[in-house]
């Protein structure tokens, strides 16, 4: 189903420590109920191994398509970090709805600023107010966040 080393989660079941790196792609913009859009794109996500299938199920309930799940020991995930550029994300905090999103991921800074204005154009035209924008370098665990 998921490209995974099943032998290697079958005998770490254990270790709370244990971190996995996952690649999912979405193909399709969804609208959700509260009617913002999930956008395009690929996202990589870590997750402990405690949490490894509610971000599977997520994924997959959002749309998504698990393309691999690689487990991250100490010595590749300092790799990861020293040795793999970071990728850069449109950050958007709105005040109404109070949301943190993130556009993504994009090889450069320029590249980066030539989408943002669109992703800026759909918000509004949802009704977003309140909107600051930052090009970030970074990972982010969740592309949007929503305040209660």
């Amino acid at each position: 189903m998921y490209p995974v080393n099943q032998t290697y989660m079958a005998t770490n079941n254990a270790a709370n420590s244990q971190v996995f790196l996952i690649e999912a792609i979405f193909q399709n913009a969804l609208k959700h109920a509260n009617g913002f859009v999930r956008r395009r794109g690929k996202v990589c996500l870590k997750v402990t191994y405690e949490r490894i299938n509610a971000e599977i199920q997520r994924i997959t309930r959002s749309g998504g398509k698990i393309i691999s799940i690689t487990p991250l020991s100490a010595s590749n995930n300092n790799y990861l970090y020293k040795h793999v550029a970071l990728p850069w994300w449109v950050e958007i905090i709105t005040t109404y709805p109070q949301c943190l999103y993130y556009f993504g991921p994009f090889d450069s800074p320029e590249e980066a600023r030539t989408f943002q204005s669109g992703y800026i154009e759909d918000l509004e035209a949802e009704g977003a107010e309140g909107i600051a924008v930052k090009i970030k370098q970074c990972q982010p665990q969740v592309l949007t966040q929503e305040d209660e």
